[in-house]
């Protein structure tokens, strides 16, 4: 955005509490003033411009006035004139805090985070304790990884209102990206000792978290049992009890306890089946993750009978279909790969070639994938039927089954390599059903692929022209025209779902 955000507590900043060497203000043009910062908040720049102009005529060397029209030309886009009003307003007000901390904002909204901490600093020398320069100060030093600037301006913050919660939070965020684990805890645990009686109702969930993550800090310091005990100790009082399980569960698996960890990664995948954390983490406790080689015979048997009976408890979970597809061969795979397509053919669902894309690293796999879906496709064809072993009964498929295979068996052709066979695939469905999106947006890539790139950007705009709604079919065709070099027609199309049609140019 061209502008900047000033926050609320600027009205503080800026008028509110003027430093002594601040020019003072008649109390009409101090109201006057305080209306500038108004209009700032609530967007009416040249309002705020106007009521800045007013002031100026009574009082031209008000610096803190310059400052603040400045700041306002800024958001019109105005810069040079913006940085010329506000370098006016500091000379004439050198002692101003506000003039340094709109400065400031200045140099932050051109991202010179640099000049603008610069710009801070000196604005809380002359006021140690305004807390809105401070925590804008604090920002832009986590911004700049300026990790000791940032445990200090934090302390400072804390020390002036220890009674804000979110101060001691914030203090003990600092003490960890400064890599000072322990100070962090101490922090926290300094914290939660000024809390007098039950935690209220609306703060449970919060001071939850809170407990959450001092137990990850402790682990990230590698104190593990500790991290343990503290979590334990802190069950009670926890309300998100799935994150809980799942960081009970690694930290089990990190002391070594690979029996407690199976069981709660057992009580996780139980809670949400679809969960593929959960899966690896139950993998590694029972030694089912793969070498660099690959799985061993051993490993790909014991994923085999993991997987058979958790498809007994969970079968109608993806995940479940889906993770053996990675460890099995031949005919195990075969069979298991039919069964997981087979809803994906049924329901129309584009997704599956991209759920599918890790599988095509083996080569096996692949051209077992290749036959399958090509056998599909002729069987469809014929007979209105799939030739897959786990379809039961002798019904004829819907028409749509087709056009899905084909939709699939397009992305696999250009994804190795038989572009001919892919532009066929994709002709043959959309002649089928011209009326899915899908098809017209995987023949543009086919044609991206083949080089023809203003048959791809066309096709794209083909697409877009179905759903005019759709701001992913709008990007896409943007994207495409871009490729194309058709710069004009990637503008007016992108600047269709633009909100702000005055930005427009200059986005």
């Amino acid at each position: 955005e061209s502008g900047v955000s000033v926050p609320h507590s600027l009205e503080y900043a800026c008028g509110f509490k003027m430093s002594n060497n601040s020019q003072q203000l008649p109390p009409k043009e101090n109201n006057l003033f305080k209306q500038i910062v108004k209009f700032y908040e609530t967007k009416w720049y040249k309002k705020g411009i106007k009521a800045a102009d007013q002031i100026l005529k009574k009082f031209p060397e008000h610096g803190e006035t310059l400052a603040m029209k400045g700041l306002t030309l800024n958001c019109l886009e105005r810069k040079e004139e913006a940085y010329e009003f506000v370098r006016a307003g500091l000379k004439k007000d050198l002692g101003s805090h506000v003039c340094w901390h709109v400065y400031g904002l200045l140099y932050r909204s051109d991202r010179d985070y640099r000049e603008a901490i610069k710009c801070y600093r000196n604005a809380l020398r002359l006021d140690k304790e305004n807390s809105q320069i401070l925590r804008d100060l604090s920002l832009l030093q986590v911004q700049m990884r300026d990790r000791e600037g940032f445990v200090e301006s934090r302390r400072q913050l804390l020390t002036l209102k220890s009674s804000n919660r979110m101060n001691w939070i914030a203090f003990a965020v600092a003490h960890h990206l400064a890599g000072s684990h322990e100070l962090a805890v101490q922090v926290l645990d300094s914290y939660e000792s000024t809390i007098d009686g039950d935690v209220p109702a609306s703060e449970k969930y919060e001071h939850s978290e809170m407990l959450l993550y001092r137990a990850t800090i402790l682990e990230e310091s590698g104190k593990i049992e500790e991290a343990l005990a503290s979590l334990d100790k802190a069950s009670e009082h926890v309300v998100d009890k799935l994150s809980f399980l799942a960081q009970r569960a690694n930290l089990l698996l990190k002391k070594g306890d690979k029996k407690g960890a199976e069981e709660t990664y057992r009580k996780l995948i139980d809670l949400n089946p679809d969960n593929y954390r959960y899966h690896e983490g139950l993998h590694a406790t029972l030694e089912l993750v793969p070498s660099e080689s690959g799985y061993s015979a051993q490993q790909v048997a014991g994923l085999k009978a993991l997987y058979a009976d958790l498809a007994e408890k969970y079968p109608k979970s993806p995940a479940v279909k889906r993770i053996p597809l990675e460890s099995l061969e031949g005919a195990d795979f075969l069979a298991a790969a039919e069964r997981y397509v087979l809803p994906f053919l049924r329901k129309g669902i584009p997704s599956l070639f991209s759920d599918l894309r890790s599988l095509y690293a083996n080569p096996a796999k692949v051209e077992t994938l290749h036959k399958m879906f090509e056998g599909a496709a002729d069987s469809l064809q014929k007979s209105f039927k799939l030739p897959f072993a786990c379809v039961e009964g002798d019904a004829e498929e819907d028409p749509s089954v087709l056009v899905w295979t084909l939709f699939y068996l397009a992305q696999h052709y250009d994804k190795v390599g038989r572009v001919a066979q892919a532009v066929e695939a994709i002709d043959t469905a959309i002649r089928h059903t011209p009326t899915i999106v899908d098809l017209y947006l995987a023949k543009a890539r086919i044609m991206k692929n083949t080089g023809d790139l203003k048959a791809a950007w066309q096709l794209a705009d083909e697409a877009r022209g179905m759903d005019l709604a759709d701001r992913y079919l709008n990007s896409e065709c943007t994207l495409h025209m871009l490729d194309g070099d058709e710069v004009p027609r990637a503008h007016d199309t992108i600047t269709l779902f633009t909100r702000d049609g005055d930005q427009q140019g200059d986005n």
